[in-house]
């Protein structure tokens, strides 16, 4: 046995119902703030921001030991292009090696 009903009600009238707030007001509130904030930050300049506030982030110890990280990697990277630019400019040196020498006991050994 299936039953179904159909209520047709407008979200007001539910809200209501329900006994939930009207919120409407609220909510026209809240869209005129954030269209005032969103109008406002188009305004905003990020080039005057920082150009006015560089002093200050060049003394925070945190963003000197950014700088400090970013100029060791400069320094190794120029220093392994170098070495490796100097390894393959330089003549490849040939490499040998003497032969192991046997002890008498291997030796006493292979020859029986």
């Amino acid at each position: 046995m299936q039953i179904k009903i159909e209520i047709d009600v407008r979200p007001d009238e539910l809200r209501r119902f329900l006994g939930l707030p009207d919120v409407a007001g609220l909510q026209d509130d809240i869209v005129a703030f954030l269209r005032g904030k969103v109008g406002a930050a188009s305004e905003f300049d990020a080039t005057n921001f920082v150009k006015s506030n560089i002093e200050a982030l060049r003394r925070n110890p945190a963003w000197q030991k950014v700088v400090a990280r970013v100029k060791l990697a400069q320094t190794v990277d120029e220093v392994a292009a170098a070495a490796l630019q100097t390894a393959a400019t330089a003549p490849a040196a040939k490499t040998r090696t003497a032969p192991k020498k046997r002890s008498r006991r291997r030796r006493q050994k292979a020859g029986k």
